[in-house]
């Protein structure tokens, strides 16, 4: 990741509220070039301050090696999916679309 990018990613996932999430189901393949910002997302979404902050939210990576294009799957509380292929995005780019997401299947507080 650049600096530039690591800036970004650092102010805009105190913003994040990832209540709204059940499961991340993370796959890609490593030895391809373009799973660098699915492993960087990978990274941020298990990192131990986000673990703590949300104990219930469950992440599954699953690594493959049949040169797979990476893939993101979220599921909400509410069942609703989205699906990130993430052959052609940034880490920046997989957060924010998922931040308007979460805003809108947050639970009520």
């Amino acid at each position: 990741m650049t600096n530039w990018l690591s800036r970004e990613i650092r102010h805009l996932l105190p913003t994040f509220d990832l209540h709204a999430i059940r499961t991340v189901l993370i796959s890609f393949d490593p030895w391809r070039a373009d799973a660098r910002p699915t492993r960087d997302f990978l990274h941020i979404i298990t990192d131990d301050a986000v673990a703590k902050h949300y104990p219930k939210m469950f992440v599954k990576p699953t690594i493959k090696s049949d040169l797979s294009e990476p893939v993101i799957t979220v599921e909400f509380i509410d069942s609703s999916k989205a699906i990130f292929k993430a052959s052609k995005l940034t880490t920046l780019d997989i957060l924010t679309k998922l931040k308007p997401l979460c805003i809108a299947k947050a639970p009520p507080p």
